[in-house]
């Protein structure tokens, strides 16, 4: 991680205390965080997330029960991988989170996601209004606000808006939580196939490949 020239370590702790001293002193973008870490990183990023908005927390983790990762979730983590995770999808997790984005390791997502069942998941998915429905599958692809304000042609207020909307219907608390209620209801095809947006607001046509975000196609 510390190769890319884009990242740079300010600092490293082995304890909750530690990360707390260590994310007043330099306020950071990213606080990478061990969940099961001397002093509890869960207690760690809440208190951390409740003295700055600034810094946005990844949790490094062994597969933990459930229930710890929805504690962590609850918390406002907005990052969760596995401890064996390759240093260039850490990077990438990073850059994501960064960009205002979230993360997910696909086998933490799945068993959350098994222990979250919930039969009318498929009823409260569609309860969503059309805006609401765009706006949740694009986060659940990774995208930021910026960019969903881009894809759907409103401004970053309004995608805040119809989040706040939808995780209300959805019963949860933050973007994290809802992209595992958004992928239990409609399945891995919404990553895997084209999300296509039409905007009325600009009068085009934007098609976001969520495999390679880097790719979008504007007609």
């Amino acid at each position: 991680m510390c190769t890319d020239e884009n990242i740079t370590v300010v600092g490293e702790g082995s304890t909750a205390e530690d990360a707390i001293q260590l994310s007043s002193r330099y306020a950071p973008n990213i606080a990478l965080l061990d969940i099961s870490m001397p002093g509890g990183g869960i207690e760690a990023a809440k208190k951390l997330l409740t003295s700055t908005s600034l810094t946005k927390v990844i949790f490094l983790t062994e597969l933990e029960a459930e229930d710890k990762v929805l504690a962590a979730i609850d918390a406002g983590a907005v990052g969760y991988l596995l401890k064996d995770t390759s240093a260039t999808d850490l990077v990438s997790a990073i850059k994501i989170v960064a960009a205002g984005g979230s993360f997910m390791s696909p086998i933490i997502g799945f068993r959350v996601v098994a222990h979250l069942r919930r039969p009318s998941v498929a009823d409260v998915l569609s309860s969503l209004s059309p805006q609401e429905e765009r706006t949740l599958r694009l986060v659940a692809n990774g995208l930021s606000n910026r960019q969903i304000g881009d894809i759907l042609g409103i401004v970053e207020k309004s995608v805040k808006s119809h989040m706040t909307n939808a995780m209300a219907k959805l019963g949860v608390q933050n973007r994290v939580a809802a992209t595992i209620v958004a992928r239990q209801g409609w399945g891995e095809s919404m990553v895997n196939n084209e999300v296509e947006v039409n905007s009325d607001h600009v009068g085009t046509k934007r098609v976001v490949r969520p495999s390679n975000l880097d790719k979008r196609v504007v007609d």
